[in-house]
């Protein structure tokens, strides 16, 4: 697989943002760290990723080469993908979070430790507030999100997803009992 640059960052002509493999070598010489993530590698800059990922600075601070050029991100939830929307938010692209995404980015932001202690509005506490928004209040929303958690174990356990999504979907599912029984 191709490395994929910044300069990938670019909106594509239908206006959606996405990493497109691209062919100059110019973009890759100006980024100064190479991230791997499975098969995939990513070509970045440090500044960005370091000033919203705890993981990637502890990394970089604790490497014995101060010139650290390359890291290995062996299991990075989501895979490339996860990493793709993690450095896209980095960079100041706006991360659409859906029901289809939000597990996925949630367990990436912890895995990238990608929190409120380094810059506000973090990938992490967006996710949350869209957890608890527009998925956690709604059962069939969480059972979506939930069946999505099964290809993130165990870290949408770890980070007690799971057992959220569970609880709220029990939860809603008492209430809508209780105002059927009301009803009748």
């Amino acid at each position: 697989m191709g490395v994929i640059t910044v300069g990938d960052l670019k909106p594509s002509i239908s206006g959606k943002r996405s990493f497109r493999p691209s062919s100059s070598i110019r973009h890759a010489a100006e980024c100064d760290l190479t991230v791997e993530v499975g098969a995939s590698s990513f070509a970045l800059h440090k500044f960005p990723l370091v000033s919203k990922s705890g993981r990637i600075r502890k990394m970089l601070l604790e490497a014995k080469d101060s010139k650290v050029s390359r890291i290995n991100l062996l299991s990075v939830p989501g895979g490339p993908e996860g990493f793709e929307l993690a450095a896209k938010f980095c960079y100041g692209v706006n991360v659409e979070i859906t029901l289809s995404n939000v597990a996925m980015l949630r367990c990436t932001a912890h895995f990238l430790e990608m929190t409120d202690e380094f810059v506000e509005k973090n990938m992490e506490s967006r996710t949350e507030a869209y957890l608890k928004e527009m998925v956690l209040p709604n059962i069939s929303s969480s059972i979506s999100v939930l069946h999505r958690c099964e290809s993130l174990l165990p870290i949408s356990e770890e980070i007690n997803l799971v057992n959220r999504l569970i609880n709220a979907i029990a939860s809603n599912a008492c209430k809508r009992a209780h105002l059927w029984l009301v009803k009748t």
